[in-house]
């Protein structure tokens, strides 16, 4: 996206890269490796993460998935049925494009609940990777960031690495990298809004402070 500073992820919009044609296999292999982001150790080509919820139909949501080349897809325990037919047929679509999950705890308002469905969903999926939603507003689903510090504290004691969904406050984030975190997720805009970067130089000075943190920007795009 033009303007915005270098490392900082948007979770709705990526953009392509292209490789020369002709570069040495050790000049795109090297390049390759330079433009891969990385969460938790584990390295991905595409910088985009998409989610699961709210489509027309599952089979536009398999094939919308694909189309934008995403190798990560959030999932919600409390969106989808998480066990019966329909569960079923939901995991089974996702299973089926090969991509790394990435669940959530979206709707979630309280830490107790979100640590819940956090320890829930990692024995359903099998990984310790969760994005991590404490809601404090319903209209806006602008999220309790102290109730999200606490629950990735205790979350990150338990063995998860978390993924948090937070403003773009500084503090904020660095009260979330203090507790552990390694990936910080600050919203364009609330969730929703469509209102685009609404603090740009916020999230410059997110990654400029933190320059050794993973940044997403989330939501409002």
């Amino acid at each position: 996206m033009p303007g915005l500073a270098p490392g900082i992820h948007v979770l709705s919009a990526v953009e392509r890269k292209t490789w020369m044609a002709g570069a040495s296999p050790a000049m795109t292999k090297q390049r390759a490796e330079t433009e891969m982001i990385n969460f938790y150790g584990k390295s991905f080509t595409s910088r985009l993460l998409i989610g699961s919820a709210l489509y027309p139909s599952p089979a536009i949501m398999q094939a919308a998935i694909r189309a934008s080349g995403a190798e990560i897809v959030t999932v919600s325990l409390r969106r989808e049925a998480a066990g019966g037919k329909t569960g079923d047929a939901f995991w089974s679509l996702i299973r089926e494009l090969d991509v790394t999950v990435l669940p959530n705890t979206a709707g979630c308002k309280s830490v107790r609940e979100a640590v819940t469905t956090a320890k829930l969903a990692r024995e359903l999926f099998g990984t310790s990777w969760i994005k991590l939603e404490v809601i404090a507003d319903n209209d806006t689903l602008q999220p309790d960031v102290v109730g999200l510090v606490e629950a990735a504290g205790i979350l990150i004691k338990d063995g998860f690495e978390v993924f948090p969904y937070c403003t773009e406050d500084l503090s904020v984030a660095m009260r979330l990298v203090d507790a552990g975190c390694r990936v910080v997720m600050p919203w364009a805009a609330p969730i929703g809004s469509a209102k685009g970067i609404t603090n740009r130089d916020a999230l410059k000075l997110l990654r400029e402070r933190l320059p050794d943190i993973t940044l997403v920007v989330d939501a409002g795009i």
